[in-house]
């Protein structure tokens, strides 16, 4: 497989990305962790740029509203870790741009996400801590805050802490009927409340994890989990789907950040790339029971990395914030 680099653009400290789509309008938004814009690039429109919010900043993540183009996203998590004045803001898409109103304020929130469900969209938030006296202070673990989000209020309701302490909090991802978090403790599965029970966490693995992603790299029909071990590293592991290790990274992997797992092509990769040492982004399969890493670029440090298809044809998204640089790759002689 070939990847080449079609579209390059500037931002600070690029952090959080999402492809924003929904009936003829299709986008790709970026937003910085620091004090810097967030942009949306019109992806029929030849990536023509579009400002969101102009400074601010601070964004870990965002998340589009079903149905809509517009979107909650995290702001002024900053500095670093120590986030105490973190907020989410509501974007509501006008034809052109995006208005902003404030949902509310959210301390230390890290990851977010909004579960659809029958009845509406419950809200979950995994904060990193739930107090600091500076960035090194993880004395007071995080929480797992979960409610009911009403769009047409702009507010969570019913928000409250599950009976669960959550330390280092750093990956999430929703697995479609539950989720899964990281932190210290491992990784988690969330179960999402039902008539008969509360919102529900299993212990799944108990070494430290920072970001976790999915893929059935060796088609065996069953996803494989790429995990990143410790906080943001050193480490890399693949389990397999009982959560047997398959692969463990031998050197260390400096600041492992970007992540994500799905098909290209026929096949599934994993996309990965960390932000110290090489600062690479990588491509990561099987091939004959053997673990395979192709390079897509590197000295570029991606913060965060997804895969999208426009037109029948696959690209890499990359924030790639070492570099400063919002990229788009073009995926080539897929399998």
């Amino acid at each position: 497989m070939n990847t080449a680099k079609i579209f390059s653009d500037q931002l600070d400290h690029c952090y959080a990305i999402m492809r924003l789509e929904n009936n003829d309008h299709d986008f790709l938004v970026v937003a910085s962790e620091e004090e810097e814009p967030c942009f949306a690039y019109d992806l029929n429109d030849n990536f023509k740029k579009i400002s969101v919010w102009n400074d601010v900043g601070g964004t870990m993540t965002m998340i589009q509203i079903p149905g809509t183009l517009n979107f909650l996203a995290t702001q002024k998590f900053y500095p670093g870790f120590n986030s105490k004045n973190c907020r989410i803001v509501k974007e509501t898409f006008n034809g052109t741009d995006w208005d902003q109103s404030i949902v509310g304020d959210f301390p230390y929130v890290h990851r977010f996400d909004l579960i659809q469900h029958e009845q509406g969209l419950w809200f979950i938030g995994c904060s990193i801590a739930n107090s600091k006296k500076n960035v090194d202070d993880w004395t007071n673990p995080g929480k797992v805050w979960v409610g009911d989000y009403n769009d047409e209020s702009e507010e969570v309701d019913n928000l409250r802490d599950l009976d669960f302490t959550l330390t280092k909090n750093h990956g999430y991802k929703n697995m479609g009927n539950y989720s899964l978090i990281t932190g210290v403790g491992g990784v988690y599965r969330v179960d999402y409340p039902t008539k008969e029970s509360d919102w529900k966490l299993t212990q799944l693995v108990a070494v430290e994890t920072s970001d976790i992603a999915t893929a059935d790299i060796n088609g065996d029909g069953k996803d494989e989990y790429l995990t990143i071990e410790g906080f943001h590293g050193p480490y890399t592991r693949i389990y397999d789907s009982n959560f047997n290790t398959l692969y463990k990274s031998e050197q260390e992997t400096p600041f492992g950040h970007a992540i994500w797992g799905g098909k290209i092509g026929s096949k599934q990769y994993f996309v990965f790339g960390y932000r110290e040492g090489k600062q690479d982004l990588e491509l990561i399969n099987f091939e004959d029971n053997k673990i395979n890493i192709q390079l897509v670029d590197n000295q570029v440090g991606p913060s965060n990395a997804t895969v999208y298809e426009k037109d029948g044809i696959q690209y890499i998204f990359s924030a790639n914030r070492e570099s400063d640089e919002v990229a788009v790759y073009k995926i080539i002689d897929s399998e």
